[in-house]
């Protein structure tokens, strides 16, 4: 008997659930018995990675059960948050995004791109960050819910965010006070952006902001086995299911496809910011030194031992360094000052 989809994702929840309690309590007994994984991590930080890599190693094999785009989770905003934004649904050129105003009067805008490996995720469950930049930034923030993998392979999600940023510019937006902000597959299809409105001429934003980024999808690079073991990301499955379903039937090694193997000539500031633990380090890395040698304006920054989306953990000593770090990145660039490269 062939069970409706309903009943079907009841049972998948319900599996993902029983798999994220086993790896919490293996990540319990490896801690007592052989200490941190890696030096410094605190608890959160071994939980988060083992469940998240458990968790998401059962969601590659099962896309076809998860919700639909713009479903789920919707965290609730921060007191402070309700209390300094005007919060609702907007269509940029037949995109759907959810847009956090400040009261005060804005300096710029952020166009930001959600993560999930252009397979899952939307700007329901990422309310909460965006929230927090618009805030922090006094930004007029709009986070987008482009198309998704399988369903929608490239290059649907990089229509979907050119579409967004041009109907920014025909709503009046100056692009000059402007920044493009993604994580992890949202960090790739904001470079991928850049480079598509370098090659159709369009005005270039002020700058973009890249946390964590996935964006090599040929999964070259050291890192991607020297921290596998590590890592809250199952590599074996972003390389075999993950990314495949994004690719589709184009190349991998397409530039836009896989914007950090491109040559990023006449792109704005790049602020990178990335973990020594993650196995995407060297995506970051190389999209860094493809800056430096295109002349383009980078800060690279690695925060030590650190894993893939570590600033999902708030009360981390390194996620409120790198809040503040891209919060005067970003108030630097639309204040017209240029910030200092590393």
């Amino acid at each position: 008997m062939i069970l409706p989809p309903p009943v079907r994702r009841a049972g998948f929840r319900a599996r993902r659930f029983a798999i994220g309690i086993s790896a919490a309590a293996g990540a319990v007994r490896r801690r007592l018995v052989h200490g941190p994984t890696r030096p410094g991590w605190t608890w959160s930080e071994e939980l988060f990675a083992a469940v998240s890599r458990a968790v998401l190693a059962t969601t590659a094999h099962h896309l076809h059960l998860l919700r639909p785009a713009g479903r789920g989770l919707a965290p609730p905003l921060s007191r402070v948050a309700r209390a300094g934004l005007q919060v609702d649904t907007v269509d940029l050129g037949g995109i759907a995004a959810e847009r956090y105003r400040p009261n005060e009067p804005a300096l710029g805008t952020i166009l930001r791109f959600h993560g999930g490996g252009f397979v899952v995720g939307s700007p329901r469950l990422e309310r909460r960050p965006a929230a927090d930049v618009a805030l922090a930034t006094s930004c007029d923030t709009y986070d987008i819910a482009y198309r998704l993998a399988p369903a929608h392979p490239y290059p649907a999600a990089l229509q979907d965010a050119v579409c967004a940023y041009t109907a920014l510019l025909d709503r009046g937006t100056d692009p000059s006070r402007m920044i493009l902000f993604g994580s992890s597959a949202g960090a790739g299809l904001a470079l991928s952006t850049l480079l598509q409105l370098r090659e159709s001429g369009h005005p270039m934003p002020a700058g973009a902001v890249l946390l964590w980024p996935y964006a090599d999808l040929t999964f070259s690079g050291p890192s991607m086995q020297a921290n596998a073991a590590f890592d809250m990301l199952p590599t074996r499955e972003l390389v075999e299911i993950w990314g495949p379903a994004y690719v589709g039937n184009a190349d991998p090694a397409d530039p836009l496809v896989s914007p950090a193997l491109a040559e990023l000539d006449g792109l704005p500031p790049l602020l990178v910011i990335a973990g020594g633990c993650e196995c995407l380090l060297s995506c970051a890395e190389q999209i860094a030194a493809n800056a430096t040698a295109a002349g383009v304006d980078v800060r690279l920054s690695v925060y030590p031992h650190k894993v893939h989306g570590w600033m999902i953990l708030p009360h981390l000593r390194e996620t409120v360094a790198a809040v503040s770090e891209t919060t005067n990145w970003i108030t630097d660039r639309l204040a017209g000052r240029s910030p200092c490269t590393t």
